[in-house]
């Protein structure tokens, strides 16, 4: 393959993954839209039948919301470390030596070396907000409930 055909894969397999990621975050922030919505849905449940349970339940369902947008936003960290190989490689202008539309080359190796990233992401400030306040609201409004003080 000449140096024109792999600079031109590399170009469209990093214009692949750029939209890739964009989505990934895209849904990232539905991830925090339903758990919003199901905490205001859920709590004002709890408010209107005085079921403190609903509080709990609340409080889970964040827990939930919170792990599933860590996967998700970790998933999209082997997608970013191939981004990261092309940008590195059209830098040092290495495309007529690079070989392209190896996403999942470098998507299995990336998870190889460093496992599953769902932790380290759910850690992360822009990933556990709102999901930490919504739990710890969710909390503090059961143990309330419990004792009779809503």
């Amino acid at each position: 393959m000449n140096k024109d055909k792999r600079a031109e894969l590399l170009k469209d397999e990093y214009i692949m993954l750029q939209h890739f990621y964009e989505d990934m975050d895209s849904k990232g922030l539905n991830i925090k839209n339903w758990a919003i919505t199901v905490a205001l849905a859920t709590i004002g449940a709890g408010f209107l039948y005085k079921n403190s349970v609903l509080f709990l339940i609340a409080f889970g369902a964040s827990i939930v919301f919170w792990f599933l947008e860590g996967h998700w936003r970790g998933l999209s960290h082997f997608f970013s470390t191939r981004i990261q190989e092309i940008e590195k490689i059209i830098r040092e202008e290495k495309h007529g030596e690079a070989i392209p539309l190896q996403t999942y080359a470098s998507w299995s190796k990336e998870y190889s070396a460093k496992g599953d990233q769902t932790i380290k992401y759910m850690q992360k400030v822009n990933v556990a907000i709102p999901h930490v306040f919504i739990a710890l609201l969710s909390l503090v409004l059961f143990i309330l409930g419990l004792y009779g003080v809503l």
